[in-house]
């Protein structure tokens, strides 16, 4: 015959187990849920990313377009050469984000992308300039921001790789749109492809730190600089 306290144990046990077992399905629901999550937080940076390569795309149309009546004329070829520049690391941003959501068992299936031109934007190169400068700022602010809902530690290490790209995008920006830094009087009426290479210094690697076959500000090839002569 069990006794009162043999009863008491067992119901004791029993409802251990399924406080156990509740909570083994709850975890398990959690990660699917976060998954999930991951998946959509990819998907949201890939639009954005996108949108990039459309924006930049689009400035470059406009400064293309610009006239000997633009203050910034002279320099329509060294802006032209930044723009495409950050937007062939923003294409690098866009592949990586690919990879990693295709890998997860996510679709890419957001499209080609739509520039962020407002509807009364005034074409000149200093509003392009502008314009790129505002969009790195909210990229710069989303990655951050996104970073911190990431739930997988390489996607949050991957939004953290491309945020502080974006980060120096727009500090580069933001200096020439404040007038800060004045492109050097060598770039005068130069074609973008002639600086070319000149120009992919100022923003080095697509990403903070090497991230799947892209390298990163860590790559050997960027050593620090001796500061012992």
């Amino acid at each position: 015959m069990k006794t009162t306290n043999d009863v008491s144990r067992r119901e004791a046990v029993l409802r251990a187990a399924a406080g156990v077992g509740l909570g083994v399905i709850a975890l398990k629901a959690a990660t699917a849920r976060a998954a999930t999550d991951d998946l959509a937080l990819l998907k949201a940076l890939l639009t954005a990313e996108r949108n990039a390569i459309k924006t930049y795309e689009a400035g470059a149309g406009v400064i293309d377009a610009a006239t000997n009546t633009d203050p910034l004329f002279a320099y329509a070829g060294v802006v032209k050469a930044i723009a495409l520049h950050f937007r062939a690391q923003h294409v690098d941003h866009a592949a990586q984000l690919t990879t990693y959501l295709t890998d997860q068992g996510g679709t890419d299936d957001v499209g080609p992308g739509v520039a962020g031109i407002p509807t009364d934007f005034v074409a000149n190169i200093k509003n392009v300039v502008d314009l790129a400068s505002n969009a790195e700022k909210a990229a710069a602010v989303a990655y951050t921001n996104i970073q911190k809902s990431l739930s997988k530690s390489e996607n949050a290490e991957l939004a953290a790789a491309i945020g502080a790209d974006e980060t120096q995008h727009f500090v580069l920006l933001q200096l020439v749109a404040r007038g800060f830094v004045v492109p050097p009087d060598s770039t005068k009426n130069q074609p973008a492809d002639a600086l070319a290479t000149a120009v992919s210094m100022l923003a080095p690697r697509s990403f903070a730190v090497g991230v799947g076959s892209f390298t990163g500000l860590d790559d050997t090839a960027l050593p620090f600089y001796d500061v012992t002569h």
